[in-house]
Parts: structure tokens; sequence; C-alpha cells
């Protein structure tokens, strides 16, 4: 009888020992991926346009959801793991960027996104700051005409 009561006793208090700590690794066994869409041309936000999380390693799909009015996009509930962000807005080039979620940092924010349309040349290190403020590098890389030639 005495060791049915210690053993309880022994199995109660572990069990509320352990029980605050199973919430805190639930909670940390997921994570969220945010940011912006923005048109690099007309510098306006992109609305009601989809993103989709792969799974790096197969590409999978593991969620899917809608920018708001202002272009934002969150992604929460990701199992912690490699993943790629693909935007589909028709009429722009394609962006891909990879996204690692870990438990030291189970929060990724993409920031503003610039999408360059197709009529544009795409921009492989344009800085977000430099599309906004219309400097050098959005110089460069503005849609170029063709020159026209003259028959004479």
């Amino acid at each position: 009888m005495k060791t049915s009561f210690a053993s309880a006793a022994f199995l109660a208090m572990a069990l509320v020992v352990a029980a605050p700590q199973r919430p805190v690794q639930a909670a940390a066994a997921t994570g969220t991926v945010s940011g912006r869409l923005f048109d690099g041309h007309t510098q306006e936000p992109i609305p009601h346009s989809y993103v989709v999380v792969l799974r790096a390693t197969d590409g999978r799909l593991m969620k899917t959801t809608e920018t708001d009015a202002q272009g934002r996009f969150r992604v929460a509930g990701l199992p912690l793991g490699r993943y790629v962000v693909r935007t589909t807005v028709l009429g722009y080039h394609a962006i891909r960027p990879a996204v690692a979620l870990h438990p030291a940092k189970p929060r990724h924010t993409l920031g503003t996104v610039v999408l360059v349309p197709l009529t544009m040349p795409q921009v492989a290190q344009a800085d977000k700051q430099a599309w906004a403020s219309r400097g050098k590098a959005v110089a460069a890389v503005e849609p170029r005409r063709p020159a026209v030639r003259v028959r004479s």
C-alpha cells in the first residue's frame, strides 16, 4: 500500500512538472512566413493575388494564401523546415525566395517583395529602397524602347 501511494504521488508530480512544457514545444513546432507584394513598375501593392508555400525538398504544396488590399500576406501553421515561397501573379516574372524555419527563428518576414512586370527586364539584384526612390539602380532596368532604324 505504501509503495502504490508513493508511486501515485511520484507519477502525479511528474505530470504536473511535464504539463507546462508540452504546450511550449507544440507552439514552437510551427512557423510563420509573411511579406508584401509590390509592383516594381507602378510602385503600388498587388492586392488579391495568391502566394503558395512549397516544401523545398520535394515541392509538395504546404499552404496557400491570398494577399489583402495592401498586398500583405501571412502563412501560419507551417511545420519547421525549408520552404520555397512562390507568387502566382499573372503578368510578372516569377520569384521563388527560399525560407528556412527553425526553432530559433520560427517566423520569417520576407518584407516587401518587388515583382517585375513581364514587359520589364528581370532584375537579379534590385534594392527595394532603390525601387521606391527610383534611383540609379531602377533607372538601369526601366523598360527600354527598341531603337528606331531609319532606312535611307
